[in-house]
């Protein structure tokens, strides 16, 4: 199912295809009657009963993520659902920033990061798991999400943690069986969850232990060749790897104790997760560590084949706690003991260090962010070098943290649109030359871009592209078929990079016309420019001009070789075609450069070839 762009949808315009799920497709689309952005996911109506049975379970999927949004700010609001001209549409904020996925291209996350993201989520679960709700009169209590991975959690502009596809599979969760196949990532599934397909809170707290060693190490702790490897790999109760250096102890614990192969040495609840997080982030002693070794003795244990199935897909989530607040340790029961007592007081004046630490390193941190955001868009700051000074004094130590995320896109940006400047001119203006001092300067800013996000092919792109320019002008300059060789494969690299582009054909086409004296090539790669959108100026067609100009000077200049022989005569009409072709270009472009001197030059050499064809054509036997 697709939908073009520029329909409307009930009242909603389609901008553009934002992805697709299961059986709904997500678009960008505009409210016509409310003016705003949304992110509409769409199910076509069908009269099978799968296609049934999943818009029931999207209309009651968006009742619970609307409630739940109402109490975290991290789940994505629902504005509307309804049916709307054959489908059955659900209208939900859109939510600007990138995915965990993107940003981990980048390598592991700093490890404070990893854990704070890790909270966020936990609060998140911890609000999903106790939620109560009524629909249709029955009463729901605890709904899971069902599908934690990278890709459905993201950083918004505001550096916030957002929890997203909040919507089918928490629905199903609560009236039937959900299997592995229709929803969830087999990297992230519990091996309870693929033995049996039951997804329940559990599977989401495995999947956020998941989801934290990948933030901590930069890979999965499973790793096979094929998919059906790995899950039988994950059902084998494998236990993980203990994550590598430089991961701390404490967090290699957590970790370990978030992916136990057997559920009841997990932790049972977001709420312990958090706990032994916030106990991490202060510095205090974590459960996990204190548990490992009493934990020791049902290391062997297994559900046996005759457990009772239907208790297992009924199971219940945990009586509803007070919502985890970073930074306080959970509510006890009055009658603890002193040193219960004693260490919950320990517990709350660490987290307590805890919130201070926050406040002068991370606050602190985005503050000066976002101080050097407000400056760069209210053009305080507007030259690159001083923009990329003030970025580098700021995230010194840190470039890649969360608190810095709006900032370095704007950083970034501005980087981008100054190398971008240097590149139009070169595409664009016929008056105003480029040097290798301009291509340097791009080529510098492009690679901090990279820098910043390496995963930004554009941006690589254009950095080859900058390099092959570098490198024309200097094998041009110096007669060095070494360098324009080099400048081949660095234009070549941008194709690749860019393949809507017409800049790397342009980059090819000064190559091989002032550099490797083939024309021919030089002609197909802009062609291959026009074929890209792109509309020949007078650069290219001096550049184009010049090269027919200089292939036909060699070609009348080497008949003499051949003077008196009957391969003169073909030689000589040759180098005549390469003129009128020159002769055509240079009259299209005057007064551009120095046409008219060229036109007069090529006039006078087609005088003399015709002269000489007019004697080849007089004497006998030619």
């Amino acid at each position: 199912m697709v939908i073009p762009e520029r329909r409307k949808v009930g009242k909603y315009e389609i901008l553009s295809k934002l992805g697709r799920g299961g059986m709904a497709d997500v678009y960008l689309a505009q409210d016509t009657e409310n003016q705003r952005t949304v992110a509409l996911k769409v199910i076509e109506h069908g009269p099978d009963a799968d296609s049934r049975e999943t818009i029931e379970a999207e209309r009651r999927g968006s009742q619970l993520q609307a409630k739940l949004a109402e109490i975290d700010p991290r789940v994505v609001k629902i504005f509307d659902a309804g049916d709307m001209d054959g489908y059955f549409g659900v209208a939900m904020e859109y939510v600007e920033g990138q995915d965990l996925s993107d940003l981990m291209r980048h390598g592991p996350a700093p490890v404070d990061d990893a854990a704070d993201i890790a909270l966020a989520i936990c609060q998140t679960l911890h609000n999903a798991h106790t939620l109560e709700i009524t629909i249709d009169g029955k009463d729901y209590r605890g709904i899971v999400h069902g599908d934690i991975k990278p890709k459905n959690i993201r950083i918004d502009n505001e550096n916030r943690v957002r929890v997203l596809d909040f919507g089918i599979a928490k629905a199903l969760s609560l009236s039937r069986k959900l299997t592995r196949n229709e929803f969830g990532s087999v990297p992230y599934a519990s091996p309870e969850r693929l033995d049996s397909g039951d997804v329940n809170s559990m599977s989401d707290l495995w999947s956020l232990g998941v989801l934290l060693y990948e933030l901590v190490t930069g890979s999965q702790p499973y790793q096979a060749e094929s998919t059906e490897r790995l899950e039988s790999m994950i059902r084998s109760r494998i236990p993980a790897p203990p994550a590598p250096d430089p991961c701390p102890e404490a967090l290699r614990r957590i970790l370990m104790k978030s992916m136990d192969p057997e559920p009841e040495r997990r932790y049972q609840s977001a709420a312990d997760l958090a706990a032994d997080l916030v106990a991490f982030r202060a510095g205090a002693p974590v459960r996990a560590e204190t548990e490992e070794d009493a934990n020791a003795t049902r290391r062997t244990f297994h559900p046996g084949p005759g457990a009772d199935e239907d208790t297992r897909r009924t199971a219940k989530p945990a009586a509803p706690m007070a919502p985890v607040r970073y930074g306080k340790p959970a509510a006890k029961p009055a009658h603890l003991g002193y040193r219960a007592r004693r260490v919950l007081v320990m517990l709350a004046g660490l987290a307590l260090a805890y919130i201070v630490y926050a406040v002068t390193s991370g606050v602190v941190l985005w503050r000066h962010g976002q101080q050097l955001d407000r400056d760069i868009h209210a053009e305080v700051l507007t030259d690159p070098e001083a923009i990329w000074s003030r970025w580098a004094d700021i995230s010194k130590g840190n470039p890649q943290a969360l608190a810095l995320f709006t900032p370095r896109h704007s950083v970034k940006k501005r980087l981008v649109a100054a190398a971008d400047k240097v590149i139009g001119t070169y595409r664009t203006s016929d008056s105003q030359p480029v040097y290798e001092n301009d291509w340097k300067r791009a080529k510098l800013y492009l690679a901090r871009a990279l820098e910043m996000d390496p995963a930004d092919e554009t941006v690589r792109g254009e950095l080859r592209l900058c390099e092959g320019q570098i490198d024309r002008i200097n094998g041009v300059s110096h007669h060095n078929a070494a360098l324009l060789n080099e400048a081949v494969q660095k234009f070549e690299e941008a194709q690749q990079a860019l393949p809507h582009s017409p800049d790397p054909e342009l980059g090819l086409a000064g190559v091989y016309v002032s550099g490797l004296k083939d024309i021919d090539k030089g002609y197909d790669a802009l062609q291959e420019a026009e074929r890209r959108g792109y509309k020949l100026g007078n650069r290219q067609k001096a550049q184009l001009a010049d090269g027919y100009r200089d292939r036909g000077d060699r070609l009348w200049w080497d008949s003499r070789d051949v003077r008196g022989l009957p391969q003169e005569k073909d030689q000589i009409r040759k180098a005549a075609d390469d003129y009128r072709r020159a002769l055509e270009l240079y009259q299209g472009m005057v007064p551009y450069s120095s046409a008219n001197v060229n036109i007069v030059r090529v006039q006078g050499s087609l005088t003399a070839i015709e002269s000489r064809l007019s004697e080849l054509q007089a004497e006998p036997f030619r």
